[in-house]
């Protein structure tokens, strides 16, 4: 649908002729020769931009304004005059004029700030749109999707949530298992805390003590009493990440913990109760990591009461767009109209596999508001995971260096470590090695990468 754009101004020929240099941004341009007859044209069918002169017989182009401002505050107004001056246009401004041209003006310069005016214009209202579809059933605690799996998984969410069962979210890494674990804590009604463990970024000799706790003295460091992850989450839930990553024997006091409701700290041989609804996340097979020996069946089973398959943002291609937008008016600067996204970079966002899924998305859509330098994300701004980024000095002279610095480094860190995972079968201890780093630096690397810190 055309944005109604009003053009006014006591000069006819004037008026007519602006709206014809407008005539292909628009099928519904309107003219009025007054304030008065501008005000009957809005009171019958609003426009969503209006462009008026200031010198006018009755009613000037300032009380226009006013009267637009108080009436219809969604609407844009651009006003013109041949009595151009700078206190005129800071008084235009200050009233509410989006932009201000000095008569005789320039057709092209004309064109493009409407043009501008109109991509403002088409963004705010994809905005509203979208919030008025997210107040509805596409969204759960902050998720939103459009794809029938996801909305499945919503469903499913809002029956499982109030039982203290054991959930299994299952799905590539950067698909949000733990955002799916944060709204099964949200939605429970429990009273204690939310607690995330990811087990393949603690080693292993601390991970018994991480999650159980331990006395002082019980390990070599261990300068006084630790109280456990299973303690910080009484009554209320904690997320296990990766869960396999655990050591077997581990593993098994896990089962004997989620059996006996009760842990016992390292160094110690009191038994502590503990009321924790255990919510975990696996990123491969489950039969093949019990085929392998690298996770216990009967922990398997004793985790996966309930199970929750997230499927890859490949798979879910409507929900591109839509979470493009979200991320864009996330991430856009405060005080500042979110750009617009292009249709050609809509499509490139579409054509990607994302093997990164909603995770690679948000990053892409944070470095594509870097690079951006108009009212529009276009196709050249949105740089895809494993392509060079390119600050083009005279594009991007707004980026400030640190900026740059920060976003080109992370690109070099993600390439690199993807490499070398893959090149040692995602082995970390091995690729820690390798590159001449210890485990705990590469996991906190990975860590950064993924979101994590």
């Amino acid at each position: 649908m055309s944005t109604k754009i009003l053009v006014v101004d006591d000069n006819r020929d004037l008026a007519r002729g602006v709206a014809l240099v407008l005539s292909d941004l628009s099928d519904e341009i309107r003219v009025a020769f007054s304030a008065e007859d501008a005000l009957d044209s809005m009171r019958a069918d609003p426009a969503e931009l209006v462009l008026t002169d200031v010198k006018m017989p009755g009613a000037d182009g300032h009380s226009l304004l006013r009267s637009i401002r108080e009436s219809w505050p969604r609407c844009r107004v651009i006003m013109f005059t041949a009595f151009g001056s700078i206190e005129a246009a800071v008084e235009a401004m200050r009233q509410g004029a989006l932009d201000y041209l000095s008569k005789p003006f320039d057709n092209d310069e004309l064109y493009a700030i409407v043009k501008r005016a109109l991509v403002e214009i088409t963004t705010e209202n994809e905005l509203i749109t979208l919030r008025a579809a997210l107040a509805g059933r596409q969204t759960f605690c902050g998720m939103v999707s459009r794809d029938r799996r996801m909305l499945s998984v919503f469903e499913t969410l809002k029956k499982i949530a109030p039982s203290s069962a054991t959930v299994l979210i299952r799905g590539e890494s950067g698909t949000g298992k733990e955002l799916v674990a944060r709204a099964i804590h949200d939605t429970s009604g429990r009273k204690g805390k939310f607690v995330a463990f990811n087990a393949a970024a603690v080693p292993e000799s601390l991970a018994e003590a991480e999650l159980f706790g331990a006395k002082k003295g019980a390990y070599t460091g261990a300068q006084q009493d630790r109280k456990g992850l299973f303690l910080t989450a009484h009554e209320g839930t904690l997320f296990i990440d990766e869960v396999a990553s655990m050591p077997m024997g581990l593993q098994g006091k896990l089962l004997r913990v989620l059996q006996e409701h009760e842990i016992q700290p390292l160094g110690s041989d009191t038994p502590v109760p503990v009321d924790v609804r255990v919510v975990s996340a696996l990123n491969e097979d489950p039969a093949r990591l019990m085929r392998e020996g690298r996770l216990r069946k009967d922990l398997y089973y004793r985790l996966a009461v309930v199970t929750l398959g997230l499927p890859p943002l490949r798979d879910r291609p409507d929900d591109v767009a839509l979470l493009a937008t979200v991320f864009i008016d996330q991430l856009a600067p405060p005080g500042r109209v979110p750009p617009a996204l292009s249709a050609e970079a809509q499509r490139l966002l579409v054509a990607h596999d994302w093997p990164g899924n909603v995770r690679e998305l948000h990053n892409v859509i944070e470095r594509a508001l870097l690079l951006v330098s108009g009212p529009e994300i276009a196709a050249r701004d949105v740089v895809l995971e494993g392509e060079p980024i390119e600050f083009d000095p005279v594009r991007n002279h707004g980026v400030p260096y640190e900026e740059a610095k920060r976003v080109a480094v992370e690109q070099f860190q993600r390439r690199f470590v993807e490499s070398l995972l893959a090149e040692h079968d995602h082995n970390i201890s091995a690729a820690a090695s390798a590159a001449g780093m210890t485990r705990a630096a590469l996991h906190r690397i990975i860590r950064r990468l993924e979101g994590g810190d």
